[in-house]
């Protein structure tokens, strides 16, 4: 039996006899407050859409007891297009300031993010705090109350725009969203680069994945270790085994590091982890990878980092220290961090009320609670499975 399977075998016989973690009152309050100003007819339209992106025209928005006049409003998504509350992308006329506990951010452009899809809107929240923790997520995430003409939308979470972060505080020139099959499915690039420029940075990018078929050990570790930040991505593969992400071939962007002339990496979207199997299903992912530790298969470098004995050494240490980094201690803070900033929200029957439309429709404390204390036990088995097999 693979360590994978032996580890769900444990955590499923493994349920908590007690609460773990303090999750008490914390007397915060909710700390980011939109309210959306928009003609009847739009109204009508966002809460009725299914499917398609819409762009709000002649709206109004006050962020924080501030008024704004926005230059763009427009929903996002792909699968969140189909619920009743939608995502939004919204680009103001100056910067608004967001907060989370003692993070502040000035953001001009942003996303309003619904969570409809997110468990108990807890999922993103956790990841993006492990990665931070480990030095690997570096955008702004905070939560949110959405209103829309007075009417309440409930629970949303405000993320920093990846590519904004990468151009604007990081000086990328270019920035590729990667799609399936490593095609570039979107890509920016910078005012001042040339078209000259632009062309390199993507050869650069299609010559990590022909490098796969050429090389193999340390030449194949040296040419990628030039092309990108390996020991970055080898992280991020580490932490999406470590929380069992179950869709992430998709959900990075490649940003092109203007010092190391290196692509380097920002995670997005994180409300699948805890997944019992990955997107591909298992059968696959077994026949790909064995018993190595990858969650996923679906991406060649992922695969091809699992089969060369050099690159697959390597990353067997930085699972290590992910794991050794992400310690028991560090993670109950988090996860109590987590519901401070979350139950100011569950206090309010008007933003609660909205969970019904929803893909989990009862976020009381109690189930969140148990939910967080079921997560924090699930991770921490998993940490010291993980490290025991390590070690051995």
């Amino acid at each position: 039996m693979s360590l994978f399977l032996m580890l769900q075998v444990t955590l499923a016989q493994t349920a908590p006899q007690q609460d773990v973690l303090v999750l008490e009152d914390s007397r915060k309050r909710i700390e980011n407050t939109l309210k959306l100003s928009v003609s009847e007819r739009q109204y009508r339209k966002i809460k009725q859409i299914t499917g398609n992106k819409l762009f709000v025209k002649n709206s109004r928005i006050e962020i924080n007891n501030k008024d704004f006049v926005p230059e763009k409003v427009r929903t996002r998504g792909n699968n969140s297009l189909n619920f009743r509350r939608k995502s939004f992308s919204i680009t103001l006329d100056r910067k608004a300031t967001f907060k989370r506990s003692e993070s502040k951010r000035t953001m001009k452009s942003f996303y309003a993010i619904s969570l409809s899809m997110d468990k108990y809107y807890l999922r993103n929240r956790l990841a993006y705090g492990m990665m931070a923790e480990i030095g690997l997520f570096n955008l702004f995430y905070g939560y949110a109350n959405l209103q829309i003409n007075d009417n309440n939308e409930g629970i949303y979470l405000i993320l920093e725009h990846p590519q904004d972060w990468a151009m604007k505080t990081k000086s990328s020139p270019l920035v590729i969203r990667r799609g399936y099959r490593h095609e570039i499915s979107k890509i920016k690039t910078g005012k001042k680069i040339t078209s000259q420029e632009k062309r390199g940075y993507v050869a650069q990018y299609k010559k990590i994945y022909t490098s796969l078929d050429k090389l193999h050990g340390e030449a194949l570790y040296d040419t990628l270790t030039s092309l990108l930040d390996l020991e970055l991505y080898m992280k991020w593969l580490a932490f999406n085994y470590f929380v069992r992400n179950g869709d992430y071939t998709d959900e990075v962007y490649f940003c092109l590091d203007p010092e190391s002339k290196t692509y380097k990496f920002i995670p997005w979207d994180y409300d699948d982890i805890f997944a019992i199997q990955p997107h591909e299903g298992a059968e696959s992912r077994k026949a790909a990878l064995g018993n190595k530790l990858i969650f996923s298969s679906e991406d060649k470098l992922d695969r091809t980092i699992a089969s060369d004995k050099i690159l697959y050494a390597r990353y067997l240490e930085v699972l290590q220290n992910v794991l050794e980094t992400l310690e028991p201690k560090k993670l109950q803070a988090l996860f109590e961090n987590t519901f401070a900033e979350l139950q100011p929200f569950l206090m309010n029957n008007e933003v609660i009320k909205m969970a019904a439309f929803d893909l989990y429709k009862e976020p009381s404390e109690a189930i969140i609670k148990k939910e967080l204390n079921s997560l924090y036990i699930q991770l921490v088995l998993t940490r010291n499975s993980y490290l025991d097999f390590l070690d051995n």
